[in-house]
């Protein structure tokens, strides 16, 4: 048995827990060969010389024996003491115990599953920690103060647009519509006694035009007897004229006649005959004249006629303006109530719009969640307290944030298709898949990131308002990718390696650089090729230049390309 310095050190041997065998053959160990040699060629002399004169007791050669390896003891545990707490071992020790590993583990055979290095087609994906969060929320408050009579659905229910959510108390809106109702009936008659005067006066109106063109035909009728007595006053004068002529052609006759009775050329009898026919002529020309006068005295009372007509004309004018600013004031009276029922009627409407407030349907299809507000209470118009909110859960939405540096990438891929956004809850291995359907226009500067939101139509209800995922972007796909199982890349103090397990069955050490992770899968980016046998399981044991044994070969990653 040999037991180095150190070796008693690392045990943390206590001098109590070594035998006296043990403890000889500590000693023996740790004095040098040489001077063991000469120690013992001595004592063998020593012997001898002692055997030739003298046999020793044997009591006495055991005390003294106990006596030396004692001393020993005493100093090789002294300087092992002073090494382990006053100094630092040095670089051949520490070396030289390495090595001593190192060759107890090269000489040891290590059981280890290995799987082969695949290509595989995979997909460039970035990988954050989402939110989810409801498509719309809405509070749901009273737009009418009343007591709430009727709820009618169940705190947590999925409601539809358009549900029946709760009933208020509508006795007020009813009595407010009834009300407006009779406003409305009391000045739609108003417009009905307005549109009558207006006909009545628009019927004035054409009876003073009937009027007026009856008094335009008078003074045409003037007019035209008035023309007739002149051409009557002009046909007496011409009867005048002639008979001027008659009478002085007459008059003529009676005085050449008259005359040739005074010379007795003629009889008395023709004399008296010319004498009377031109007094007949003064007599007929007295009459013209008179006929001219009286046929004078017509024409000015024609004139008087149509002057008197014209002015009936010019009142019936008047009347007619008259009637027709009435039918104006009639129309306005007429459009005034109108506006007045269209006022009504507004009023009408808001009460029949505040009596549909009484009934609370859903605005949007979702969750329902607590009712805060239970039937008999009172609630106020516009309450700051809502009395359940709706979390729209289908479609639902997922908010996650990446490295700003991934932007243009996302900007490029996103351009030109919707992208693909997977969610995995916590602690399940289902995947759900959405599209990437929002990009925030701002970089957040305080962490340097960039949010996102995937949309997910979430049929099935699994994704909850508020619940975190792992969220999974792709991006696009990446042929011929080197990956290996992702428990063949460990973590060291240079970062990440595997055992690349070599054909004479030893492992080496190799670095490798990984890009992503997919499906139980490390994407090599560097480090690996195709083909190479790496170490799946037992990596605790190894180092480089370990012999291993192969338990069972695992799938090749991903197949071989």
């Amino acid at each position: 048995m040999s037991i180095s310095k150190i070796d008693i050190v690392n045990a943390e041997i206590s001098p109590s827990t070594i035998n006296l065998n043990q403890l000889e053959a500590l000693v023996l160990d740790n004095i040098p060969k040489e001077s063991l040699a000469q120690n013992h060629s001595a004592e063998s002399h020593s012997v001898e010389h002692h055997l030739e004169f003298k046999q020793d007791p044997p009591s006495k050669k055991r005390t003294g024996l106990v006596f030396l390896i004692g001393l020993v003891l005493l100093a090789t545990l002294g300087f092992l003491g002073y090494r382990t707490f006053f100094a630092k071992p040095n670089k051949t020790e520490t070396s030289e115990k390495s090595q001593r590993s190192g060759r107890k583990g090269r000489s040891m055979i290590t059981p280890v599953t290995v799987a082969k290095v695949g290509q595989k087609t995979v997909p460039v994906q970035l990988q954050a920690i989402g939110n989810v969060q409801a498509e719309s929320t809405v509070s749901v408050t009273p737009q009418i103060g009343g007591k709430i009579t009727g709820v009618f659905f169940k705190k947590g229910q999925e409601v539809k647009k358009g549900q029946l959510l709760f009933t208020l108390d509508d006795q007020t809106q009813r009595a407010a519509i009834q009300q407006a109702q009779g406003t409305v009936a009391k000045d739609l008659a108003l417009v009905q006694q307005a549109r009558a005067n207006l006909a009545k006066d628009q019927g004035l109106v054409e009876q003073a035009r009937a009027t007026l063109a009856k008094d335009q035909g008078l003074v045409q009728q003037a007019r035209v007897t008035s023309a007739k007595d002149q051409a009557l006053v002009r046909q007496a004068e011409a009867t005048l004229a002639k008979d001027q002529a008659q009478a002085q052609y007459a008059q003529a006759q009676s005085n050449r006649y008259t005359n040739l009775y005074k010379q007795g050329a003629v009889s008395q009898d023709q004399a008296q005959q010319y004498s009377t026919s031109s007094q007949v002529n003064v007599a007929t020309l007295r009459a013209d004249r008179e006929a001219i006068a009286n046929a004078q005295e017509v024409v000015k009372s024609d004139q008087v006629a149509i002057k008197n007509a014209q002015e009936v004309v010019k009142s019936d004018q008047v009347a007619i303006k008259n009637a027709q600013e009435v039918v104006k004031g009639d129309q306005a009276a007429i459009q005034n109530a109108q506006a007045v029922v269209a006022s009504d009627q507004g009023a009408l409407k808001n009460t029949q719009v505040q009596l549909s407030y009484a009934k609370i349907y859903a605005p949007i299809s979702g969750q329902a969640g607590d009712i805060l507000v239970t039937q008999g209470n009172v609630v106020a118009a516009n309450s700051t307290s809502p009395l359940l909110t709706i979390s729209q859960i289908r479609p639902i939405q997922v908010s996650f944030s990446v490295p700003e540096t991934q932007l243009p990438e996302i900007q490029k891929y996103a351009s030109n298709n919707k992208l693909a956004v997977d969610v995995t809850i916590p602690n399940t291995n289902r995947q759900i898949r959405g599209l990437l359907a929002f990009i925030n226009n701002t970089v957040d500067n305080s962490t340097g990131t960039i949010k996102l939101i995937g949309q997910f139509d979430n049929a099935q209800g699994q994704l909850w308002p508020g619940q975190y995922v792992n969220t999974t972007l792709t991006l696009r796909t990446q042929p011929n990718a080197i990956v290996v199982p992702s428990q063949a890349v460990q973590n060291g103090p240079n970062g990440q390696f595997v055992f690349v397990v070599k054909p004479d069955n030893t492992v080496e050490n190799v670095p490798v650089t990984v890009s992503s992770m997919m499906n139980g899968l490390n994407v090599i980016e560097k480090g690996l090729q195709p083909g190479q046998t790496v170490v799946t399981d037992g990596q605790a044991n190894l180092i480089s230049g370990s012999k291993v044994r192969v338990k069972s070969a695992s799938k090749q990653a991903g197949g071989a390309s």
